[in-house]
């Protein structure tokens, strides 16, 4: 069966920040999934200092409505942190 999900990328210091534990926490009442869930930086020195953002990519799994507003939830978080969505996009596979 083919899920319907949301693609994010977002950039900033995802690590330093400690954006994947607020992710859980903003996430914890809406009824979604976060899957396949990557943080890649180019070098972990300057990431650690905050000289070099990292990049955050997820896919949110559910039903679109729930989707929705956890992506609300996580543009706020990402202002709010100071990291910038790259992207969002809706994809099935």
């Amino acid at each position: 069966m083919l899920d319907p999900k949301t693609e994010i990328r977002m950039v900033g210091h995802i690590l330093e920040r400690g954006v994947i534990f607020k992710l859980s926490e903003i996430l914890k009442d809406i009824d979604v999934e976060v899957m396949h869930c990557e943080v890649s930086f180019a070098a972990l020195k300057a990431g650690i200092e905050e000289k070099m953002p990292s990049i955050m990519r997820f896919y949110l799994v559910g039903v679109k409505e729930e989707r929705d507003k956890a992506v609300e939830e996580i543009k706020k978080l990402a202002k709010e942190l100071e990291c910038r969505i790259d992207y969002i996009r809706e994809r099935v596979d």
